[in-house]
């Protein structure tokens, strides 16, 4: 939608605007870019603390004497710093398989030792060693907890509430404060005394080393005392569990022996018996099957070419004969016949030691039939044993569980002595002492210069918070105000385009004196607003406009006048109505008279032509006439024949109405109107009301032409966007006057 401005007026619609609203209630609507948006939220703060600038400067001065004067006034205050360090890691005498769990990181560690320090036993100790119980700083004087004679608490039960007090002022003012990254801790203490505060800080380092060796010392003795009761339980424990043992072997016949190639690991005869037998009956199975075997190679034909059969000494003995005779043989028959005398002996010869090598090979082979027999014999033997065994064996097993499991329980409570012993006597070596492991890097001393309070930081934080809260101030009271004091509050708060704002009148401005001056100011708005509604809709400017307001006195009788003036200025022929019957005021601000007007006419007593006055060429007036009983009654009779009378003589008809809250008038003239006008008061209307009456007019389908802003001060204009606008109209007045 197109904008452009009329004598500085950046709402008015441009033609070509549609008429637009709910339930027939039309109005403008203009495009409000992102950047508009932006600009006008900022302008719109900016505004609010322009305005109230007096407010927050105020706020500020007034915080800003009160930190000055709470600063001079304030006692000083010294503080006192002692550093010292706290080992994350002690030696100690009980590290070994220690039961205690280690701390889970040195957050929780040194969070600790915070707690330590604050303690309500350490403040105790420091109260005790600096004797403050007695020191009327950290005892309540005023509450007769000291004797004025003696200065002390005077009876038991004073000297404990003294006790007490001191006890909870140390605790309370102690700080402690790590180091980043180190193992070193800060303990502050803040008192308005300088020695006090270093002594106090002091005393709470010297308090947290002693009670920290303490704990050492006593933990370290109660681990031994713990032990040592301990070791008792435990070789009581031993000792039963070992005789319980030594009885249920003896009545189970059940008897242990140690194996050599497992030192410790005991196991029963039987059980051990039958290791041995197993053990036997694989090497005897083993002879077997060699023997076997060789024995059934012997009875192959190849038998006589076995290993056992060729290293026989006498079978090897009578080969190498044998082969010897052979070859003499040989080459003997060579020179002799096979007849001759000597070659019959030496084939006699060669024929009996054959004989004589297959008795031996023979006799070796017999040997290695019995060395099968009796292989076999040894393993049937040893699977006979072997199953006795076995069998006594699982007997003895079905007997040996509660053997293992009081076996068991022997060696647990040997395990746990064996270890508790060690550790008593590491203990018992020690002395039970602890390590130190607090050390002291920086003492407090006594600080030469207050730490608080601080002029500068007191005087910025006043500021700061006189500031803040002057803003605040601002800016609730801007939001709970819901008046209209800016143009911008129209499109805000309703939503409608503003047709002008109407500047507020000096004490010695009259308003129709200063319509007459068609250079001033005031008269210069009323034709932005003439020439806004000249473009406000599709068709131009309606033919009919009704000119209200949500409550009286807001100035819409003014602006009828005004706009009435304005139109018939510019060649129209106008007529101006006052349709508020109840509290006419038209003859009034024109100086007419009021016998005869509107309420003649609607109830017959009169005609139009009769009513009608004439202000000046151009410009009609229909007053209201003498104040009937019933206006609402006349006016839906005959309004509607009235104004189509008037539009046919008439190029606008203009209808100063009565106020809209709490009367039945409006909606009946606005339904029989084209448009409506809306007259709100800057800095008086609110916004609640002007709704309720948008509410009523649209509940009628009347058609909002828009919204005049009355009675605006020009001052406020200078904290807004509109103060272009306004600065236009009176300078323009007042270089046209001159």
């Amino acid at each position: 939608m197109n904008e452009r401005s009329v004598s500085g007026d950046r709402m008015i619609p441009a033609p070509g605007d549609v008429w637009e609203g709910d339930g027939g209630a039309r109005g403008f609507s203009r495009d409000v870019t992102a950047e508009d948006g932006h600009r006008s939220g900022l302008t719109h703060y900016v505004m609010i603390l322009r305005k109230r600038k007096w407010l927050i400067v105020s706020t500020t001065a007034i915080a800003l004497l009160i930190g000055l004067v709470a600063t001079l006034l304030a006692e000083p205050v010294y503080t006192a710093r002692a550093t010292f360090e706290v080992q994350r890691e002690a030696p100690r005498v009980l590290d070994v398989n220690s039961v205690e769990a280690d701390n889970n990181g040195d957050a929780l560690f040194f969070q600790t030792q915070f707690a330590l320090i604050k303690s309500r036993a350490s403040a105790q100790g420091i109260v005790r060693r600096l004797k403050l119980d007695s020191n009327p700083e950290f005892v309540d004087v005023s509450g007769g907890l000291f004797d004025a004679k003696t200065g002390s608490a005077a009876t038991p039960q004073e000297r404990q509430r003294a006790f007490d007090a001191a006890t909870n002022k140390v605790q309370a003012g102690i700080v402690a404060a790590p180091y980043a990254g180190s193992s070193l801790i800060e303990v502050t203490y803040e008192s308005n005394d300088p020695r006090m505060a270093a002594a106090v800080a002091n005393a709470a380092v010297d308090e947290f080393i002693e009670s920290t060796i303490d704990r050492q010392y006593a933990a370290s003795n109660y681990a031994r005392n713990f032990l040592g009761r301990r070791l008792q339980e435990l070789k009581q424990r031993l000792g039963a569990s070992e005789r319980e043992l030594v009885n249920y072997a003896a009545q189970q016949g059940i008897v242990n022996v140690t194996d050599a190639r497992n030192a410790g690991q005991s196991q029963s005869l039987d059980s051990a018996s039958l290791s041995a037998l197993n053990a036997s009956l694989a090497q005897a199975t083993a002879a077997r099957v060699q023997a076997e075997q060789n024995w059934r190679l012997a009875q192959q034909p190849s038998g006589r070419t076995l290993p056992q059969v060729l290293a026989d000494p006498q079978v090897s003995a009578l080969t190498g004969q044998l082969a010897a005779l052979r070859s003499d043989y040989e080459q003997r028959l060579q020179t002799f016949k096979p007849e001759f005398p000597a070659m019959v002996q030496a084939r006699a010869k060669i024929t009996e030691t054959e004989g004589e090598l297959a008795a031996a090979r023979n006799r070796v082979l017999q040997s290695l039939r019995g060395s099968y027999e009796l292989a076999l014999n040894q393993e049937q033997a040893l699977q006979r044993q072997m199953e006795q065994s076995t069998g006594k064996v699982i007997d003895l097993q079905g007997r040996s569980i509660q053997y293992t499991i009081l076996q068991r329980e022997v060696d647990t409570n040997r395990a746990l002595y064996d270890a508790l012993l060690q550790r008593y006597k590491e203990i018992g070596v020690s002395g039970g002492a602890g390590s130190n492991s607090v050390s002291v890097i920086d003492r407090a001393r006594v600080p030469g210069s207050p730490s608080r309070p601080i002029l500068w930081l007191n005087l910025a934080l006043a500021f700061l918070a006189g500031l803040g809260l002057g803003v605040a101030i601002s800016l609730i009271l801007e939001f709970v105000d819901d008046t209209f004091k800016l143009p911008e509050d129209v499109e805000n708060k309703l939503h409608l385009p503003l047709l002008g704002m109407i500047p507020k009148l000096e004490e010695d401005q009259v308003a129709v004196e200063e319509l007459a001056d068609p250079r001033s100011g005031f008269s210069e708005a009323y034709f932005a607003v003439r020439t806004a509604l000249q473009i406000s809709g599709p068709n131009g400017l309606p033919r009919s406009l009704l000119v209200t307001s949500s409550n009286p006195a807001e100035g819409k009788s003014t602006t009828a006048v005004a706009l009435a003036y304005s139109f018939a200025g510019g060649g129209k022929r106008v007529l101006l109505i006052d349709a508020d019957m109840r509290r006419p005021n038209l003859h009034k601000l024109l100086s007419t008279t009021n016998v005869r007007g509107l309420s003649t006419v609607l109830s017959g007593e009169a005609s139009m032509r009769e009513a009608v006055q004439t202000i000046e060429a151009g410009f009609d007036v229909v007053p209201a006439g003498p104040i009937p009983p019933n206006p609402a009654r006349l006016l839906s009779t005959g309004l509607r024949p009235l104004l189509a009378e008037a539009m046919a003589n008439y190029d606008l008809v203009l209808v100063d109405g009565p106020p809209v809250v709490g009367l039945a008038d409006v909606p009946m003239l606005s339904a029989a109107i084209e448009a409506t006008v809306l007259v709100v008061q800057a800095k008086k209307s609110r916004r609640g009301v002007v709704l309720s009456a948008l509410r009523r007019l649209r509940g009628s389908r009347s058609q909002i032409a828009g919204v005049v802003l009355t009675k605006f001060d020009r001052k406020a204009a200078a904290y807004s966007d509109s103060l272009d606008y306004s600065e236009y109209y009176y300078s323009y007045g007042e270089k046209t006057a001159g």
